[in-house]
């Protein structure tokens, strides 16, 4: 049976117990099982860490019961590139990720050891997959995700951010931010996942998190995929700071049905997270702002009508002087 284990962050002895956090240890035997012996037919996907696999853990008892989860099979070799062979690391790591509690975080349920060389995490599954899955390998079956879920996502992704780098001591660092790491739970509640190894540097000073992050964003938006970074940011700046129409960057999926407004601000947000400096760059909290007020301006389709020739909605004046900061912080990215 799965039992506690107490782990001390940091891999020293301590006395006090509000050091120690309880995260449940299982065999390997009850994942083999959960997972029909990790069976291909169970088979998730495979990332940077290893290989994941969906699962039913089965309990059993005056009341038995079973909770579907995703396992993580991390190899060896990433083991030892991020903490080394039997480093204490690896441990404060486990602790750190256990004690993260989010709505928008994964929750980590437990994990378990195998022949000292094979580590398995254990997180509740997300039902509905990856952001990747809606926007990069859409089933027939199923339909794009329209503005204000994609806004819903934004908005859920960048609160998981600030939580990570405003509530977590020491704060977390996400510098592997992209749709494949963002799952999806009912109703397209945005979940973080697949940071295993940490970074303990000033977040707002950290420039991976704010790139990254921006990469998501334009993603969201225009549909395309960044696998290559300069790809996507390249592409978007020969657009957006070369004169072109903004509107041109929309993903044709969400057939004109947008806000004009919108999608300009989430344009002008990732060019903000792509400069350079750090003092030009905005705070995580004012990026969660900025999303969450856009997500709770739903877009109403029928109520609204897009302006083909990709016009703002604004007076003359002012659209110029918009245009004119748009291709400015462009330009610098």
């Amino acid at each position: 049976m799965a039992k506690k284990s107490i782990f001390r962050f940091g891999g020293s002895p301590s006395n006090n117990v509000e050091d120690y956090a309880v995260i449940t240890k299982f065999k390997f035997q009850e994942l083999a099982a959960a997972t029909e012996n990790f069976a291909q037919e169970s088979l998730l996907g495979e990332g940077e860490y290893g290989r994941t696999f969906r699962g039913c853990l089965k309990s059993s008892g005056q009341k038995s019961s079973s909770l579907d989860v995703a396992i993580r099979q991390v190899d060896d070799e990433t083991i030892c590139t991020i903490h080394g062979y039997h480093d204490p690391s690896m441990f404060s790591s486990i602790h750190m990720r256990s004690l993260l509690h989010h709505p928008n975080i994964v929750d980590l349920i437990g994990y378990s050891i195998a022949d000292k060389d094979q580590l398995f995490l254990v997180y509740n599954f997300m039902p509905l997959g990856s952001l990747k899955d809606y926007l990069h390998d859409l089933p027939r079956n199923k339909k794009p995700l329209d503005w204000n879920t994609r806004m819903k996502i934004a908005a859920g992704a960048a609160k998981g951010i600030k939580y990570l780098h405003d509530k977590s001591t020491p704060p977390v660092i996400l510098g592997n931010i992209k749709p494949s790491n963002i799952l999806l739970c009912a109703e397209y509640l945005p979940k973080l996942s697949d940071f295993l190894g940490f970074k303990e540097r000033i977040p707002e000073h950290d420039e991976s998190s704010h790139t990254s992050f921006s990469l998501v964003l334009l993603e969201l938006v225009s549909g395309r995929l960044a696998e290559i970074e300069p790809s996507l940011i390249g592409w978007a700046k020969h657009i957006l700071a070369g004169g072109k129409e903004f509107t041109t960057v929309a993903d044709p999926l969400l057939e004109g049905l947008y806000p004009e407004q919108g999608l300009y601000q989430v344009l002008y947000l990732a060019a903000q997270c792509l400069q350079r400096k750090d003092v030009s760059r905005p705070r995580i909290g004012y990026v969660a702002k900025v999303l969450s007020n856009l997500a709770a301006e739903i877009y109403d389709p029928n109520a609204v009508q897009i302006n083909r020739a990709g016009s703002l909605a604004v007076g003359n004046i002012e659209k110029e002087i918009l245009i004119e900061q748009w291709r400015h912080v462009w330009s610098l990215v």
